[in-house]
């Protein structure tokens, strides 16, 4: 998570390389985080009769607390075999909203859930239109003005982050406020010529994410705000057939139903920030609020755990997908799906494959990961997703991960 002023598209930081569940990662938690190896208080808790997932998510809050002063919230949503899935909650005594209003932290306090919107994103199109075929040219091209490279860009290489566009998730990969709306956007993109050749290598990419969104949405008469509304109609009747009916684009209003959030140093959000996660244009990169009820609800779906799971095509189409490239910038790279980043775990039983999604914008960060099921005949026995206000979301999901693994 980065904060405002270092933010790209308005407001879109997170979106790291894989999981510190398997592999050296980029942005929020390295793979080489020592907290992977060693014992975490949560293990330590199994031994004494304690809710070990309870005991990691009150030790975090409690570590806030003490190291940092920050009145940090944690949401942690845990499916297990049994396919039921609870919610637990820690942080919640004294928290207030970013005027300074007490807050209930419960099932429905919304949270901005950042780079996991990719993955709904991914969801909303295949809903609607089945799967990446085409290019933007083919899906924009009445509607937008691109450069001949652009015009080319296969969705596919987008939704797999192989799109020849800059990382772009450390600031400084465009020219300032590029997506301030469809003018300034399409003037730079009309004569724009990406850097490498798409398909070819690995980089995150917000404004291919948002250049997808707007792909399966459609943007024709559309002002910034009114693409926005558009795509917020698309995903809630997508999130309706799940009943996920709080999930959906930040409108100003929620400013005061949001939990204070803190940034990657630990500092509060000003009072006068706007809490505005992306550029309205940025909405299916990043640009989602959710609560804890309505993850609970997205995360057993993609466990196959929904009526009809282990037949949806959709889950199959998304989650089936195992893809590599080098990086662009050099390094490790990670293999993907639709959206899903895969991490390899050694766990007790074998290797696991963890399908899994980080996110984080200013102020707010989340995780969401389960085991891959597809191609075996039953759904997923192990899910976790965090919701944070504060850095903490990826280093929590991936413990509470390895918890329920036994690793």
């Amino acid at each position: 998570m980065l904060t405002r002023r270092a933010m790209v598209l308005g407001g879109l930081a997170m979106g790291g390389l894989t999981s510190p569940l398997g592999r050296r990662g980029a942005r929020a938690q390295p793979v080489g985080d020592p907290s992977l190896a060693a014992p975490s208080l949560a293990t330590s808790a199994l031994s004494s009769g304690t809710d070990p997932f309870q005991a990691l998510i009150d030790a975090e809050c409690a570590r806030a607390r003490a190291m940092r002063a920050a009145r940090l919230a944690l949401v942690l949503g845990v499916v297990g075999p049994d396919g039921k899935g609870r919610l637990l909650f820690a942080g919640g005594t004294d928290l207030t909203n970013p005027l300074g209003a007490p807050l209930a932290l419960d099932a429905k306090t919304p949270f901005e859930i950042g780079s996991i919107s990719k993955v709904f994103t991914s969801s909303v199109h295949f809903k609607r239109h089945g799967p990446f075929e085409g290019t933007l040219g083919t899906w924009l091209g009445g509607s937008a003005r691109l450069s001949a490279p652009l015009e080319g860009l296969r969705l596919v290489n987008l939704a797999t982050y192989r799109p020849g566009l800059p990382r772009d998730n450390q600031g400084g990969a465009y020219p300032p406020r590029t997506m301030a709306g469809f003018q300034t956007l399409f003037d730079f993109l009309s004569t724009y010529n990406p850097p490498m050749e798409q398909g070819a290598c690995y980089a995150y990419s917000n404004l291919g994410w948002a250049l997808l969104a707007m792909a399966g949405t459609g943007i024709a008469g559309a002002d910034a705000d009114g693409f926005a509304e558009l795509y917020d109609r698309r995903l809630g009747d997508y999130c309706a057939s799940f009943g996920a009916g709080d999930t959906g684009w930040f409108r100003p209003g929620m400013k005061a139903r949001l939990p204070l959030g803190y940034t990657k140093q630990w500092q509060a959000l000003p009072r006068d920030a706007s809490y505005r996660p992306t550029h309205a244009l940025a909405v299916g990169a990043g640009g989602i609020v959710s609560t804890g009820a309505d993850m609970l609800a997205y995360l057993r779906l993609n466990m196959g755990l929904a009526k009809g799971g282990l037949s949806d095509p959709a889950l199959a189409y998304q989650q089936g997908a195992d893809v590599f490239a080098p990086a662009c910038a050099g390094g490790r790279a990670p293999h993907t799906a639709y959206g899903w980043f895969r991490a390899e775990v050694e766990a007790p039983r074998g290797r696991v494959t963890v399908l899994n999604k980080n996110g984080g914008v200013a102020g707010f960060t989340s995780w969401m990961g389960f085991s891959a099921w597809q191609g075996s005949g039953k759904p997923s026995g192990e899910g976790v997703f965090v919701l944070c206000n504060g850095p903490s979301a990826t280093l929590v999901g991936t413990r509470a991960m390895k918890l329920l693994l036994g690793v």
